[in-house]
């Protein structure tokens, strides 16, 4: 799997070994002012390495977009 292929969610499934962030908040800006646009690489990285050793999938009960009738 590449890290490319991570979904959002896949991305925050691990805390991040750099910045602290704990498992399902986003990362902080080295300067602690605030939330990083992306996490950091080796969480990034990190999250691969979960994913492709526990086969974890994580899937919508409702696909984004999809309404209900």
């Amino acid at each position: 799997m590449k890290r490319s292929e991570l979904t959002n969610q896949q991305k925050l499934l691990v805390p991040c070994p750099i910045c602290g962030a704990a498992i399902g908040v986003h990362c902080q800006m080295y300067s602690g002012l605030g939330r990083r646009n992306g996490p950091h690489a080796e969480r990034k990285y990190q999250a691969v390495q979960a994913v492709e050793q526990d086969g974890m999938v994580i899937r919508l009960a409702t696909p984004i977009g999809a309404r209900s009738t």
